[in-house]
């Protein structure tokens, strides 16, 4: 096969497009189709439901599920076809040139539309396979563990761009003057809401928390980078007016919105379902303040060890003052840490106090806990020792 002539990651768009012109379809069986017990119509509800609803309804049901199944074929056709283009595009060198340019973040566009190919499937599967949701509590963890592989995916290319443009200073903010650079935030944001489906529909307390925890993650992590993102987007729009090649990526936020908001309905509906009671609010703030601090750990971390810092650090090569700073984020991340483990993670029954995995998680906290101690004692040892 060809290279299609000036192929870009944002081809894989109109497989993204085409997904969702499934889910539409889809909301006519959602919200027409009685589904009593369940959080969304299977085979039987609609089987059943088309042989007594009035001729109206039936035809709108019948162009539903056929809507479902045309435009998931295009889905799923124009997945493989991009695939191949990526390939080509990948073999030619032309992800290298474009690494650390503000097309990096084109390739956010691959793990967004794989996200949305996770939940085409479990639409297609629900509404066509019979007897299906009799098994769905084993389908949840395996769903979980695919969005959680896309999620790591799209966060390892997010980074790669953001610490080789910290590093090189290589954002052309003359080429910004749109929204283009908030695809990131759309495709954690579908990751977010994919991850939130099982805390919604599930009854396993273990699955419903860590679906919870996962997905409120990337949905914080979405809305706060895109919330960044948004403002430099706007400010380069305002000073060099916006770019006629990229007025479409002006409604990006709609998506964005649309997508975080469905996930905060769904892990609203997972927090019921855990009744935590009053726990729910400390439960909720204590995982979105985690978040946040994971998001720029991973960020900080990438930028440093792109640049070597903490080789330096360790070589004795970092002497000043600065390094001080290290000491704050250790000991705030060690203190939050035990708070949600125990407030959030243990209370919300995905494990059991003083269990194996609880112990495990202790020591990872004691292990940061010693490091920074022994760096705070170091950098001391070194730079106080000369006055």
């Amino acid at each position: 096969m060809k290279q299609i002539k000036n192929w870009s990651a944002l081809h894989f768009l109109a497989s993204l497009g085409a997904g969702g012109m499934s889910v539409t379809f889809f909301m006519y069986l959602l919200f027409w189709v009685p589904h009593p017990g369940k959080p969304i119509p299977v085979f039987n509800d609609w089987l059943s439901y088309i042989q007594t609803a009035s001729l109206g309804k039936q035809g709108m049901i019948l162009l539903g599920l056929i809507g479902i199944l045309v435009f998931g074929w295009f889905h799923f056709r124009w997945l493989i076809l991009n695939f191949v283009q990526y390939r080509i595009f990948k073999s030619n060198g032309g992800v290298k040139e474009i690494i650390g340019t503000n097309a990096h973040t084109q390739l956010m566009a691959m793990p967004l539309t794989y996200a949305m190919s996770i939940n085409i499937c479990f639409i297609i599967a629900a509404i066509f396979i019979p007897g299906l949701w009799g098994g769905i509590e084993w389908l949840f963890p395996v769903s979980i563990m695919l969005f959680l592989i896309i999620g790591i995916w799209a966060s390892r290319i997010y980074l790669d761009f953001f610490s080789h443009v910290l590093q090189h200073g290589s954002f052309d903010h003359t080429a910004n003057n749109s929204l283009s650079q908030l695809l990131p935030s759309f495709a954690f944001a579908m990751i977010g809401v994919g991850l939130a489906a099982p805390a919604a529909m599930s009854h396993n307390d273990v699955v419903i928390g860590t679906s919870y925890l996962l997905s409120i993650f990337f949905t914080t992590g979405a809305l706060f980078l895109g919330m960044i993102k948004l403002v430099i987007g706007m400010n380069d729009i305002f000073k060099q007016g916006v770019s006629r090649a990229s007025l479409p990526t002006l409604w990006v936020v709609i998506p964005i919105s649309t997508t975080a908001g469905i996930a905060i309905m769904r892990l609203s509906h997972g927090l019921h379902t855990l009744e935590l009671g009053h726990g729910a609010s400390n439960y909720i703030l204590l995982a979105i303040i985690f978040s946040i601090q994971i998001v720029f750990f991973l960020m900080g971390w990438a930028v440093m060890n792109r640049m070597n810092y903490f080789h330096a650090l360790l070589n004795h090569q970092e002497d000043t003052p600065v390094t001080f700073a290290l000491i704050c984020p250790g000991v705030a991340f060690v203190v939050m840490g035990h708070f949600v483990l125990n407030k959030v993670i243990t209370v919300s029954g995905i494990i059991s106090k003083f269990g194996y995995v609880y112990i495990g998680f202790s020591f990872l906290l004691i292990a940061l806990q010693f490091i920074t101690g022994w760096l705070l004692l170091r950098l001391a040892r070194e730079q106080l020792k000369r006055s």
